[in-house]
């Protein structure tokens, strides 16, 4: 690294004390190109619809993109960085996942080939990744990332604007679904947030807060929606100290809240969605889970389970006999079994740990980042698959173990 580049490391690094990293800048750059390409060939482009096997124009195309992001993201300039710099604990987490799935594969699925393929496809995703990570500072790694969700969630919901008239907003092109749309607008609005917290907001930001608050809202995603709070909660707890504009407009929204709640049936629609649709919701969850308690046949399978192929299981319930399923560690039990799950919660055990060594600004990010990943896992599924969870849970996991200050302190 030249002189240049490291006294300008050691400016920023010493701005993590005290304001946030994050931006949402846009940056005409191959870094960005990158990272909207993973983005847009992790997200659902049809609505249902869970790969089994095959080929079409719609796998072969999203194949395509991930192929032309991990050649781009191969030459990435890198700054006199070596692979050394690279922490390897969370490539390792990585693949002693993927290791379970390879076998599962191998020695369980029913759909061996599909398996492998969906192997694959999270191999590339995570090695792109990672060259990402070893090439650029973990700040431009980060903020990158966040505008690519931005950017594509936008254009999704632009077009899919009159999905409004249903109660949920969801994309048009691709159509993705409203939970899908509500991340991608939630760590935004999480990034904003931590500049208001941490003094480094302007008034672009300030209008840009409410802004994304309320696309998260026409979503209708309630999880989500709980979470993106539960996040910008763990922020203000972990700063140091809280600005007056800050302090005053928490202390305003109090009994805006209470007045919205109690006077209005606005709450009330929001977390009914105005019919018995929750309640079926929760029911055909409650379902699917407890049929995965009793879907393994044997030991191994439940050691192991079936591959990552499989999507949904056999039920006993009226007007369907299968169900998919809509969550994170369900869905790890079955496709990876009891040592892929102990697996995933070791890596988000562990990432957290690993946070407490960043900056106090950097730690409220990412903690508030991987809790709210955590807390949406438990009712939806992707978390380590080849989706945008996946994206922001890895990227934020490859720039923990690259924060300066905790390699210094390592």
């Amino acid at each position: 690294m030249s002189t240049a580049e490291a006294v300008e490391q050691r400016a920023l690094a010493a701005s993590d004390e005290t304001g946030s990293p994050f931006s949402l800048r846009i940056r005409f750059t191959r870094l960005q190109l990158v990272m909207i390409l993973l983005v847009v060939s992790a997200i659902s482009w049809r609505r249902g619809v869970y790969y089994s096997g095959g080929a079409d124009a719609v796998v072969v195309a999203k194949a395509m993109l991930t192929v032309i992001a991990l050649g781009l993201a191969f030459t990435l300039p890198k700054p006199d960085r070596r692979w050394s710099q690279v922490e390897v604990t969370p490539v390792l987490g990585m693949l002693g996942y993927l290791a379970i799935a390879v076998i599962s594969a191998l020695l369980i699925s029913d759909e061996t080939v599909a398996s492998m393929i969906l192997v694959i496809r999270l191999i590339m995703l995570a090695a792109a990744l990672v060259l990402v990570a070893r090439a650029r500072p973990w700040r431009e790694v980060v903020n990158a990332m966040l505008v690519a969700m931005l950017v594509v969630g936008a254009f999704a919901s632009i077009t899919g604007i009159g999905t409004l008239a249903s109660g949920r907003l969801e994309g048009g092109i691709p159509p993705v679904g409203p939970n899908q749309i509500c991340l991608m607008f939630s760590l935004p609005a999480l990034a904003v947030a931590h500049r208001c917290i941490f003094r480094s907001a302007t008034a672009l930001d300030v209008l840009a807060l409410p802004l994304l608050l309320g696309l998260v809202w026409a979503t209708g995603s309630r999880t989500g929606l709980a979470a993106l709070v539960l996040g910008m909660a763990i922020m203000v707890v972990i700063a140091p100290r809280i600005s007056v504009p800050v302090f005053t407009a928490a202390v305003l929204s109090i009994p805006a809240v209470a007045a919205v709640v109690g006077l209005t049936s606005v709450m009330e629609e929001f977390v009914g969605r105005g019919d018995t649709a929750s309640l079926l919701t929760l029911n055909s969850r409650t379902v699917a889970w407890s049929a995965a308690i009793d879907y393994p046949d044997n030991l191994l399978e439940r050691l192991i389970g079936g591959g990552l192929a499989l999507r949904q299981i056999p039920v006993s319930a009226m007007y369907r006999d299968t169900q998919i399923l809509d969550s994170t560690w369900v869905s790890a039990y079955l496709q990876v079994g009891l040592l892929g799950t102990l697996a995933l919660v070791a890596a988000i055990v562990t990432t957290l740990v690993a946070s407490r060594r960043c900056t106090r600004p950097t730690r409220a990010f990412f903690v508030a980042a991987i809790v709210m990943l955590a807390l949406v896992s438990i009712l939806e599924s992707g978390l380590f698959d080849t989706s945008v969870s996946f994206i922001v849970f890895f990227t934020t996991t490859l720039a923990i173990y690259a924060h300066p200050k905790r390699r210094q302190m390592a």
